[in-house]
């Protein structure tokens, strides 16, 4: 499908998404490998459904509430800090080795289709509860002011950065993750 064919939304995503195509020579949207769109006072990535061939992309400091990526299926990064998300879906994205969600309205993230992620920021967030069981690759987690009273991090044996002040944690939960071996942990 060519890009300029596609119906966005959001004529500040639509205009960001023509401007790297055309840097980029590319057409076609299944061609579009990175699209970085930086503080563009973006409300909504409506369309980005259409960008099947990206690995990378950068939506952080914009205004948007809702965002569906399950149909991108290539994307190793993911940059979505500094929105407003309060809902996020990346349960096609299997390839996903860094999410940055930090700075949104996230009460819940589901990463259980995401087992190759190694990096997580998602401090001030409205997390209360969040599943790493099925992210056995994760090095590097950062959850500080959220409202996570428990974190269970038994399956992630490569955590070296743990991040999780600002919490309301258990005494359980903080001492579990005080005894993580090899990892540098701050609570």
């Amino acid at each position: 499908m060519k890009l300029t064919d596609i119906d966005f939304a959001d004529d500040a995503f639509k205009a960001c998404v023509l401007e790297t195509a055309a840097k980029a020579e590319v057409e076609n949207a299944e061609d579009l490998v990175e699209l970085r769109c930086r503080n563009q006072g973006i409300e909504t990535a409506a369309g980005v459904e259409y960008l099947t061939g990206l690995k990378l992309l950068d939506l952080t400091r914009n205004e948007i509430t809702k965002l569906d990526l399950s149909k991108n299926v290539l994307l190793e990064e993911v940059f979505v800090g500094n929105n407003e998300l309060s809902s996020l879906d990346v349960s096609g994205c299997s390839a996903l080795t860094h999410l940055e969600v930090f700075i949104n309205e996230l009460d819940e993230l589901d990463l259980s289709n995401n087992p190759l992620l190694e990096e997580l920021y998602a401090n001030k967030n409205e997390l209360e509860a969040i599943d790493l069981s099925h992210n056995k690759e994760l090095v590097d987690v950062r959850l500080s002011s959220n409202e996570l009273s428990d974190i269970n991090l038994s399956a992630n044996e490569k955590l070296q950065r743990l991040e999780a002040e600002k919490n309301p944690l258990t005494d359980a939960a903080r001492a579990m993750m005080s005894q993580l071996e090899d990892a540098q942990v701050q609570l």
